[in-house]
């Protein structure tokens, strides 16, 4: 009997400890404004998020801290759908007044804004394995890290922050806005760095140099502002130096681009026997001495050809001219002046001869 008692004082005990767990996130406080949680799910989400940040910062390895922010995500999305259903089953909160929000709503928002925030974390993390991956030329899931790779992700980045632009009750809101505005032209100098990268694997140059110099003024006015985030602001830091040694690199590729194709010209001059990309139809103006063009493989036609644009055949045209009434231009060609002839010969000869008279 003794034993049977202290295993319902245990359980007893635990279910107040529960209770008084549950207790501590009856409210949540964000933009200074108080929100009863009342869903079940959501309190446990919530609390769980408290100890996010120490897991993350004792995860072993990136990958483990990605795995971390994974899980978390998916308990949030299970917390916005169960206020969802919440507000779909009380017709009440359905009709709530555009001026004020109701505070389950407001609750619905500030999930939505920590869904989004930890997404950017994790694309953050994201980004942080692919530049270590490229650093030490290690393959992600058997490929290698391009910065192509590098852009699709900061894209994804922005696309997070126009949606917590677009976030509903805070259209209006100057100083959040702001906030927001400030971050986006953070990640808009990564993304425009990396496209520059791009465009120097392309050789095109001018463009590079044209990115650069966005990115240099987006780092520098996010800089200017004063960001709450410190790992942001180190990382805009060394994005700003980079930026210098990548203008001078991108600079002494596009003159040495100048020096090749003197080069090129040289050598075409000379006459001496030179490999042209360029196919044998392109060039029939200009004689080279090519041995290509005696191999088992002669570069004299592009195959397949390039694609032209050529005028579409106007079929509206075709079927409408059946039905179209061109107008009568017999007087003014004199056509109407050689039928009336023709018919009085006519009308001559038959008075003559006696013919078309009818019999009275």
């Amino acid at each position: 009997m003794r034993g049977q008692g202290l295993i319902e004082n245990l359980d007893s005990l635990m279910a107040q400890a529960k209770e008084s767990r549950s207790g501590v996130m009856h409210e949540v406080e964000w933009r200074g404004r108080k929100v009863t949680v009342k869903p079940e799910k959501v309190r446990l989400f919530l609390i769980a998020l408290q100890d996010l940040d120490k897991s993350v910062a004792n995860a072993d390895s990136v990958q483990a801290k990605i795995d971390i922010l994974e899980n978390i995500l998916m308990d949030c999305k299970d917390a916005i759908s169960a206020i969802k259903d919440e507000i779909k089953s009380d017709p009440k909160l359905k009709s709530a007044s555009e001026i004020q929000m109701s505070g389950i709503n407001y609750l619905l928002s500030y999930l939505m804004y920590l869904r989004l925030m930890r997404t950017i974390d994790r694309n953050n993390l994201l980004v942080q394995q692919a530049e270590e991956a490229r650093k030490n030329n290690i393959q992600i899931d058997g490929k290698k890290v391009r910065p192509q790779d590098l852009t699709r992700l900061y894209e994804i980045i922005l696309q997070n922050l126009t949606e917590l632009q677009q976030l509903p009750g805070f259209e209006s809101d100057a100083a959040y806005q702001q906030e927001i505005e400030t971050l986006t032209k953070a990640y808009r100098a990564f993304r425009c760095y990396y496209i520059a990268q791009v465009l120097t694997g392309l050789r095109r140059f001018r463009e590079a140099l044209a990115m650069l110099e966005r990115c240099s003024n987006y780092s520098a006015e996010s800089l200017s502002t004063k960001l709450d985030d410190k790992r942001l602001v180190e990382k805009l830091q060394m994005l700003k130096k980079d930026i210098e040694s990548c203008k001078f690199e991108v600079h002494a590729d596009s003159v040495l681009e100048d020096d090749e194709d003197q080069d090129e010209d040289m050598k075409y001059a000379s006459g001496k026997s030179y490999k042209d990309k360029k196919p044998l139809v392109d060039r029939l103006d200009e004689y080279r001495e090519d041995t290509q063009v005696l191999t088992k493989n002669p570069n004299v036609y592009k195959m397949p050809p390039s694609m032209e644009a050529i005028p579409c055949k106007p079929l509206f045209f075709d079927l409408a001219c059946n039905f179209v009434e061109f107008p009568n231009l017999d007087d003014k060609t004199g056509a109407a002046d050689s039928k009336k002839q023709g018919a009085g010969l006519t009308g001559l000869v038959k008075g003559f001869l006696g013919w078309g008279k009818s019999d009275k």
